[in-house]
């Protein structure tokens, strides 16, 4: 059975898609057979990015798959090692199901409130609707130089009672390997891989403490 992890938000822009992506990679190269499930249908982030990986003939290969049906996606957690779920960024009945099919959450959010609110917001929903605190986890996505931004999004997660995870940092870089069809940790820089991985190990430690 399946490792299931969902990112979900409640808004678009957040970072879902890097850390689906870079989760994904990290584990495929540990040959595990993964499968990241596209939901957000309207973008289909994902599912482009691994078109330009294939062309660009980019190992490991990663399955991609979009769906609308959370009921689809369960028929097939028998056929994986870890399924990725790159949610549609909003509040819905969907995302729910998400949330009780995953093993693990990740509501990934930039440092601003504008952004940290609608989090937290769907956090507090997930609990309300039977979701286990204990399943969700906050990254802060695209966190430019400032400790002190940092610190400040860290601390309002951990202050709505949260677990904060860690963080993936705004890189020119990541972009650039994003549209060649590589994954936030496969830039050409060793310290930017080095950053974003730290970032996965910390997923990793949580996973592994999830008996399936």
């Amino acid at each position: 059975m399946s490792l299931i992890v969902g990112i979900i938000s409640q808004k678009g822009g957040v970072g879902k898609s890097t850390i689906s992506r870079a989760l994904a990679a990290e584990y495929a190269r540990n040959e595990w057979e993964v499968k990241i499930a596209d939901f957000d249908l309207s973008q289909g982030t994902v599912t482009s990015w691994n078109a330009d990986r294939m062309a660009n003939d980019i190992t490991p290969r990663i399955s991609v798959e979009q769906f609308s049906s959370v009921d689809n996606l369960a028929k097939q957690k028998d056929h994986y090692d870890l399924i990725v779920v790159d949610g549609a960024p909003a509040s819905t009945r969907q995302t729910l199901d998400i949330a009780k099919l995953s093993h693990m959450l990740i509501l990934p959010t930039k440092t601003t409130l504008d952004d940290l609110r609608p989090q937290i917001k769907l956090a507090h929903e997930l609990r309300k609707n039977g979701v286990p605190k204990e399943k969700i986890l906050f990254a802060l996505s695209m966190v430019g130089d400032s400790k002190s931004e940092l610190e400040g999004g860290k601390e309002y997660i951990e202050d709505a009672g949260y677990v904060y995870i860690g963080a993936v940092y705004r890189k020119d870089s990541i972009g650039q390997a994003h549209d060649s069809g590589r994954a936030a940790n496969e830039t050409p820089f060793k310290t930017v891989n080095q950053s974003v991985d730290q970032f996965i190990q910390a997923v990793v430690d949580h996973l592994q403490q999830v008996s399936v």
